[in-house]
């Protein structure tokens, strides 16, 4: 709903204060952007990385073309890339990179709120580490809001300051983050972290 793709049957959604329309898909392109769990599948691989980037700058905004240049390469600086990945074709990048790519494509419009959805399911431990490090510096820098999308627990806990669990489209249960992982009171709660945190049981939920 958030992203547009299901039209809400009650209540609202506010970003910043203001009522976000279900149709209104140019105010929302702006505000919201997602990050796709597969960048495979997500990126073109017949168009160039600076193209890709400068796409939602041409159909969102007025910039001029120069502009949008400069946009592009302080993206992609700002997400731990060169200027000259902008020539890159997708697959011409590593794994890590790709996704790097992908996040810079969803700050490329400076959103409110990005939605990640299992964005880190792809990568190994060492790049899962540097993209929500990543993702924590562009938090604090930008201020964007992050939705993650998971049931890995683990990130969860690393990234997120509040949570909700849904099961079959309905929230079950929702709250701080540490507490919700804590003091789970929905069965559903208690499964996905007791699944994670009990596979080594010197672990504690703590």
């Amino acid at each position: 709903m958030l992203a547009g793709v299901i039209e809400p049957t009650s209540g609202e959604i506010f970003v910043n204060g203001e009522k976000l329309e279900h149709k209104d898909y140019s105010t929302r392109c702006k505000l919201i952007r997602v990050i796709f769990q597969d960048p495979n599948l997500s990126l073109n691989p017949r168009i160039q990385i600076g193209r890709i980037l400068e796409g939602p700058l041409k159909r969102n905004t007025n910039m001029p073309p120069e502009a949008r240049q400069r946009r592009v390469i302080d993206t992609l600086r700002r997400v731990g890339l060169l200027p000259e990945h902008a020539y890159f074709y997708p697959q011409m990048l590593a794994a890590g990179q790709k996704q790097r790519v992908c996040i810079a494509r969803a700050l490329i419009l400076q959103p409110s709120i990005i939605i990640a959805d299992e964005a880190l399911n792809g990568l190994d431990m060492a790049m899962r580490s540097q993209i929500i490090n990543l993702l924590l510096e562009l938090q604090d820098e930008m201020g964007v809001s992050f939705i993650y999308v998971s049931q890995q627990i683990g990130i969860i806990k690393h990234i997120s300051d509040k949570v909700m669990v849904m099961s079959q489209g309905e929230v079950v249960e929702s709250g701080d983050t540490l507490k919700v992982l804590t003091e789970p009171e929905h069965t559903i709660t208690q499964k996905l972290v007791d699944n994670h945190f009990y596979k080594n049981r010197n672990y504690s939920r703590c």
